[in-house]
């Protein structure tokens, strides 16, 4: 599957953020009190849409579970199985703005930053 990391707006990449960090699969509801927790003012179903979107985009999945006799959903975001395709997406873009010294000068900073922040956050 091919994801276009340029295609995501800046909600969309802070609620893969959220998901990221997360221990476990979270529900609608969580996801928006960690927006909530950041100040992003949102309703529950802007938060619900936002999901449903990134989902139909390829970046996350979407688990069905019973809870208190009704259907909820859970989202996960498989970040080791679209790493290599978001990285991909951003060189190309890189490449065919910047040509091949673009390329080099990522490149260079992405070490310059796994040597300085050795931990994920």
């Amino acid at each position: 599957m091919t994801v276009h990391w340029n295609r995501l707006g800046p909600r969309e990449k802070q609620v893969l953020a959220i998901l990221r960090r997360a221990e476990a699969t979270l529900t609608t509801r969580e996801v928006l009190s960690r927006l909530r927790e950041a100040d992003v003012d949102i309703a529950y179903t802007t938060a619900s849409t936002i999901l449903d979107r990134l989902v139909e985009k390829g970046y996350l999945r979407r688990v069905e579970e019973v809870h208190q006799g009704s259907l909820r959903y859970r989202y996960e975001f498989p970040v080791d199985e679209l790493s290599r395709s978001v990285v991909d997406d951003v060189v190309d873009e890189v490449q065919s703005v910047f040509g091949d010294s673009g390329v080099k000068a990522l490149i260079a900073s992405g070490r310059e930053r796994s040597t300085t922040s050795p931990n994920e956050t």
